[in-house]
This record gives structure tokens, C-alpha cells and sequence, in this order.
């Protein structure tokens, strides 16, 4: 695990022939560092940032399959990169989470109308998490689309 500070990347955790790339960003470094953890158990690739910015810098070249994004980051917001990734209409599908701890309904709604496909509020259910990451990469379709 690497920490290199706030705007670089804080941790890289590779597992050969995962099933999914995994990008994820919250100016929360240990939240970065323990959710990529969980994830990795799971079997997955995870690259987390300390900033949106960050993210979005490496996201041409990592091709990821899922991006999780905090929304109150500093500089970039989550709905900021949210809508630069999905503007960019040369990156092929991925699915693009919000966790968050903003939950009401409004934050649902701009989380939707920034382009992520679900909304979950902090602290998430690593179950759910890891389940709505698996159902996408198998091309299960997802049980309820929900921001």
C-alpha cells in the first residue's frame, strides 16, 4: 500500500486476472485506503486518490470497469468528475458510484442527474457494495438503480 499524499495516489492493490478495475476517490484517505482494502479482498484491482483530479488524470489509462467517487471533495467535487468522465465520449461504459455521506433526496438527485448510476451513503454495506459491483461485471442486471 502506498500513501503518498492527499492529491496523489494513495493506494494501488492489484490482484492478477480480477475481475474488475477499480478506481476510487475521497479526499477521506483512510476511507480510501480501507474500502479499497475490502475491495481487493473481494478480488478486485483498486487504485485510490486523495482528489477527484487525481483520478481523473489516471482514468485513460487505467480503464477502469467501476469508478466510486466521493461527492465533498475539495477542488474537483464528485459531480465534477462525474460529469467530465461522462462527457468524455471516447471512454467505453463503466459503472460510476457515489458514496457519500450526503443522502437526502436532493444529493440523490444530483448524483443522478451528474451521471452516476447509484448513490450510497456512507457508511455502505460492504455486501451491498461488493453485490452491485459483481452483478455489473457479470452483465447481471442490477436489482434496483438506485440514486
Amino acid at each position: 500500500m502506498k500513501r503518498l499524499g492527499m492529491w496523489q495516489e494513495v493506494i494501488s492493490l492489484e490482484v492478477p486476472g480480477a475481475p474488475a478495475r477499480i478506481l476510487m476517490a475521497d479526499d477521506n484517505l483512510d476511507h480510501v485506503a480501507t474500502t479499497a482494502m475490502l475491495l481487493h479482498t473481494e478480488g478486485f484491482t483498486v487504485r485510490g486518490f486523495g482528489s477527484g483530479k487525481a483520478l481523473l488524470d489516471q482514468f485513460g489509462q487505467y480503464r477502469p470497469d467501476v469508478v466510486i467517487l466521493d461527492l465533498g471533495m475539495p477542488g474537483m467535487t464528485g459531480y465534477d468528475v462525474a460529469r467530465a468522465l461522462r462527457d468524455a465520449k471516447r471512454w467505453r461504459e463503466f459503472l460510476l458510484i457515489a458514496l457519500t455521506g450526503y443522502g437526502t433526496m436532493t444529493d440523490q438527485f444530483l448524483t443522478r442527474m451528474a451521471g452516476f448510476d447509484y448513490h450510497l451513503t456512507k457508511p455502505v454495506d460492504p455486501h451491498a457494495l461488493t453485490a452491485l459491483i459483481r452483478d455489473y461485471v457479470s452483465g447481471r442486471p442490477q436489482a434496483a438503480n438506485n440514486p
